[in-house]
């Protein structure tokens, strides 16, 4: 199971209908899993691809696009998580992402892991930081290079409020 949605997190009072966040609902696949049926850390990191690329889709921005021999795209220049309670096999559960920073050649993501309980509420899992800068390629001289935001892609986004930050950032698992 797998759902995604455009958030304009609702958590701490009424925000505008500016893009910075983005919930995808997962269920635990076996294949995730270590020996133990556990979660294995390196998921963690693709579950944060997937929900940036949902994200830039959700407002029309391709994650990567070609023309001819140019590419342009968001590579991962930091990734980095911080466990704190085990998924296991067959858990719902849901990656949050939060834009922390617009920076002028890239995007610091901030996200949140949680566990949907039997009773709907949640547990914190995990939580992470991404960041992904925007960057041509260039085929023929085999060249790759960061570049400024593009004004149509900033005039989509906007910074997750500063309260919301806190609050997503100091769930604990308890």
């Amino acid at each position: 199971m797998q759902r995604m949605a455009l958030s304009f997190a609702t958590e701490r009072g009424c925000y505008s209908a500016m893009a910075f966040d983005y919930v995808l609902e997962r269920e635990l696949a076996f294949h995730e899993t270590d020996m133990a049926g556990i979660a294995h850390f390196s998921n963690f990191f693709r579950w944060m691809e997937m929900a940036e690329h949902a994200f830039l889709n959700s407002i029309g921005i391709a994650p990567v696009v070609q023309e001819r021999d140019k590419f342009w795209g968001w590579p991962r220049v930091r990734a980095s998580c911080e466990y704190h309670s085990p998924l296991r096999f067959g858990d719902g559960f849901e990656v949050h992402l939060f834009v922390k920073e617009i920076k002028q050649k890239s995007i610091v993501y901030f996200y949140r892991f949680r566990k949907k309980e039997s009773d709907g509420c949640f547990t914190a899992v995990a939580r992470a930081e991404m960041t992904s800068v925007y960057a041509g390629f260039d085929v023929p001289t085999q060249t790759m290079g960061a570049l400024d935001l593009e004004s149509d892609l900033i005039a989509k986004l906007e910074e997750a409020p500063a309260d919301l930050m806190k609050a997503a950032r100091n769930q604990r698992p308890f």
